[in-house]
């Protein structure tokens, strides 16, 4: 999609933002010019040793014939890519249409509690270790380290297989995130913790990373944790939503720590299987 400004408020401008990162894909169906359906994926697994997947993450489909051509151009690329499965995370206000055209081109179709929590700022600069916990000395914002230092991080965060939540993680620059509340920890002349955070044209913050290596890193999280709250609160207001996503058995310990009783935001998941060819 390589006129996205023209789709922009089509899409919303969170969804937007991602076309033309390096896995992101997008198609809009138009009649007379006015968009009639569309559909974002991402290609996933593509720097790991498992099967590459497509996940569907934003979706609007107002007929059948948008439906078919959508899918039709959808399962040439997703071929390209060597995809084996498709799947798709939707949010609970997706309409009646798209999951019946969903289940008619072989996805399973289920509500279910989203990995994601969403909170406000003040919730995340309210809670007692984040009040009681003391500067630790060894944590910096991400505006002292250069592109190139940043670069050095992630490859070893990943050698180690932190990948956070985005799979095109290597290929983003700093300015990406946010620099004075995105943080690193350094001990000794090494890294050894990292909190990427990334604000959405909604001024949405997601928190795209939380890694700590090392003997101590259980030690480290809460240190990163305190100090990206501590810096957001002075920029941004109490009612800043934050994205916490439970991508992996880190995060989703993490997410029930900080906020026993969070829900997850409601969502339509499922997938089918792709023909290899």
């Amino acid at each position: 999609m390589d006129n996205i400004s023209k789709f922009e408020d089509y899409l919303t401008p969170d969804v937007a933002e991602n076309i033309g990162r390096t896995f992101y894909h997008g198609l809009v169906v138009t009649d007379n010019d006015t968009p009639v359906g569309g559909m974002v994926w991402e290609i996933k697994n593509t720097m790991k040793d498992a099967d590459v997947y497509s996940d569907i993450s934003w979706m609007v489909i107002k007929n059948d014939e948008s439906a078919e051509l959508l899918f039709k151009k959808y399962d040439e690329m997703i071929r390209l890519a060597n995809v084996v499965k498709s799947s798709f995370s939707l949010s609970a206000k997706t309409g009646k249409e798209e999951k019946r055209i969903l289940k008619e081109r072989g996805f399973s179709v289920k509500l279910m509690e989203g990995d994601k929590i969403a909170v406000h700022l003040s919730e995340i600069v309210n809670i007692e270790f984040v009040k009681k916990i003391k500067d630790s000395g060894n944590v910096f914002p991400l505006s002292n380290i250069t592109q190139r230092g940043l670069n050095g991080v992630m490859k070893n965060m990943i050698s180690l297989g932190h990948y956070g939540v985005c799979e095109d993680l290597p290929y983003l620059p700093r300015l990406y995130f946010e620099k004075d509340v995105s943080c690193y920890s350094e001990v000794n002349g090494t890294v050894n913790g990292l909190l990427l955070c990334h604000k959405y044209p909604s001024g949405t913050i997601e928190i795209s990373m939380i890694a700590a290596i090392g003997k101590d890193y259980v030690k480290t999280l809460p240190y990163l944790i305190a100090f990206a709250a501590r810096s957001a609160e002075e920029i941004y207001p109490p009612e800043t939503v934050v994205m916490i996503d439970r991508h992996n058995y880190a995060t989703l310990a993490l997410g029930e720590k900080l906020f026993p009783k969070g829900f997850g935001t409601p969502v339509y998941i499922g997938e089918r299987p792709e023909a290899m060819q």
